[in-house]
C-alpha cells in the first residue's frame, strides 16, 4: 500500500464557506474586448474566478481593460 501526501501550493482567502443558495448568476460583458461570460456574485462580492478580479465596487476582466465590466442579471 501507498500512501500519497498532498499539500496544498497556495491558502485560499474565503473566511466561511460559500453558501450557493445566496449566490446570484450575472452576465460580465467586458468593453475593452467584448467577452461575455457569466459570474457569480455572493451579496455584493464576486466569487473565485481565474478570469475576473473585483476592485471595490467595480469587476475587471483580466485581458487588461481599464474599464469596468457590465453586469447583467440573468
Amino acid at each position: 500500500m501507498t500512501l500519497v501526501s498532498v499539500k496544498e501550493n497556495r491558502a485560499t482567502q474565503l473566511k466561511e464557506p460559500v453558501s450557493t443558495a445566496e449566490s446570484t448568476e450575472m452576465m460580465a460583458y467586458c468593453p475593452g474586448c467584448k467577452a461575455f461570460q457569466t459570474v457569480w456574485l455572493n451579496g455584493d462580492r464576486l466569487m473565485n474566478t481565474r478570469k475576473f478580479t473585483q476592485v471595490g465596487d467595480s469587476i475587471y476582466h483580466n485581458c487588461g481593460s481599464a474599464q469596468p465590466c457590465r453586469l447583467y442579471a440573468l
